[in-house]
């Protein structure tokens, strides 16, 4: 896998600070292989399927919810590191941190349909379904760079923070939320772009190394794992300031949030645990445990399941939502 600098970091605070938590709420159900060391996925609401991508082998599995099995592994560009679903032409986009590009999949055909080149070590990705746009943060560029799906080719480039990592659009009022996670996980700030003018139009402040984030539409408010800081941040998008910190996290990275029952959930990579956040209280009510190097979440509506990526054990954990 290609440790950049801020990759680097993350791997040495991860070793640095292990926490055992024992209050086992959820039982993790199944635990799927798929390549060396998985660090996001996303849900394909086409056709049901999970995309993981594979940093060490440079490639993505894609898991079908019905057997939670893997039904396909796909070749890309070099280290891939996260990945969004467009459910406008039902393709994928991967970003691939070695060789700054995106690959872009059918998940009609599960192979790479296009590559397209942006800013150096492009991080995480989000698409925007008021535009049918996707903006990548170029975490060496201190970049977004924002795509048109229509032609998968770059129409702006944004300059935001240092090292954008997160990338999360709000269909509440048509804003992309950036986290700027610094090098050497060092900043504590999100840039907010509108994506009429897609110019930075608000800069938040928040804990520190806040990595990736997700937009809540029960409440449209935005959740922020702080990752230095081992809180949450939570940011209403009417004002676009934090109404609330939640402790007790753990190394903080990955959140998804579950539809069904109207909460959060935020993995912890020190701790190897995901907690649960109610978003009525913004309170931890409960804690997972049991994973390996957890990175990446994601839930699937479809089935009501949980989808988090073990960097560690090269595995996918799967448990009820």
């Amino acid at each position: 896998m290609k440790f950049t600098l801020k990759h680097v970091s993350l791997f040495f605070l991860m070793l640095l600070t292990l926490t055992l938590t024992f209050n086992r709420a959820y039982a993790k159900t199944i635990t799927i292989p798929v390549g060396t060391n998985p660090s996001d996925l996303a849900f394909d609401s086409n056709l049901n399927e999970i995309f993981v991508t594979n940093d060490g082998s440079n490639t993505v599995s894609v898991i079908s919810d019905a057997t939670d099995k893997v039904v396909a592994t796909i070749h890309v560009g070099s280290y891939p590191w996260a990945v969004a679903f467009d459910p406008h032409n039902y393709e994928v986009y991967v970003t691939n941190s070695g060789s700054n590009t995106i690959s872009v999949i059918s998940d009609a055909t599960n192979k790479v349909i296009k590559t397209i080149t942006v800013g150096p070590a492009p991080d995480g990705v989000g698409f925007d379904s008021n535009l049918n746009e996707i903006f990548v943060g170029n975490g060496g560029a201190n970049t977004v760079s924002v795509i048109s799906d229509s032609t998968n080719t770059v129409i702006k480039t944004i300059t935001v923070g240092p090292s954008p990592t997160g990338v999360a659009f709000d269909p509440d009022n048509n804003e992309v939320y950036v986290t700027n996670t610094g090098y050497t996980c060092g900043s504590n700030t999100m840039s907010v772009i509108s994506d009429s003018t897609n110019k930075v139009i608000d800069t938040i402040g928040v804990g520190y190394c806040p990595f990736w984030l997700a937009f809540d539409p029960h409440n449209n408010e935005l959740y922020v794992p702080n990752m230095r800081a081992a809180t949450v941040s939570v940011i209403s998008d009417s004002t676009n300031k934090v109404i609330k910190t939640i402790s007790g996290q753990s190394g903080p990275m990955g959140v998804a949030f579950d539809s069904h029952d109207n909460q959060l959930y935020v993995v912890n990579m020190y701790s190897y645990t995901v907690t649960v956040i109610s978003d009525t209280t913004n309170k931890v009510t409960a804690t997972i445990t049991g994973f390996d190097g957890p990175y990446g979440i994601a839930f699937d509506p479809n089935t009501n399941q949980l989808f988090i990526a073990n960097f560690w054990s090269n595995t996918v954990s799967v448990i009820p939502g």
